[in-house]
């Protein structure tokens, strides 16, 4: 083959493979709850990461577990109301982030099995609320049975 047609067929190759990411989004870039739990976004820059109920069985304590994270400069309020359960209230600094892995966040009981979602309104002082679902989860998974040995 010569130069020129090797030439001219590298880029035509590479003009096409660069093509792909102009149709397609780069997914990598996209928010995402990449465990178990779910992601909530109250506003731009105040999110609920990764939320999640273990219990042992419907009817039984359970243990909310994830995380509130406040990317702005600013102060604010987070609450979330767990469906036929407590209420939990945060108030974040600026830049900061509450963790419920040791915080002891333990609804008295889950009406719902493990595998079934729990509704759940989260609320932002600056920005109202919105409804979101939590998975239910057990112990199953070894890395969720020491929160459940404190049940």
């Amino acid at each position: 083959m010569a130069r020129p047609t090797r030439s001219l067929t590298a880029a035509a190759l590479l003009a096409t493979l660069a093509g792909c990411s102009v149709a397609n989004p780069i997914t990598t870039q996209l928010e995402y709850a990449p465990s178990d739990g779910v992601r909530v976004e109250l506003s731009e820059n105040v999110s609920a990461e990764n939320l999640m109920i273990l219990t042992r069985g419907e009817g039984r304590e359970g243990h909310l577990l994830g995380a509130v994270v406040n990317r702005s400069d600013e102060d604010v309020a987070v609450e979330i109301e767990l469906a036929g359960g407590p209420v939990y209230d945060f108030d974040l600094g600026p830049q900061d982030v509450v963790n419920f892995a040791d915080a002891e966040l333990t609804p008295a009981s889950v009406d719902d099995p493990p595998g079934a979602t729990l509704q759940a309104t989260l609320s932002l002082d600056q920005a109202g609320s919105q409804e979101a679902f939590i998975p239910v989860l057990d112990g199953t998974l070894p890395a969720y049975e020491r929160y459940l040995e404190r049940n």
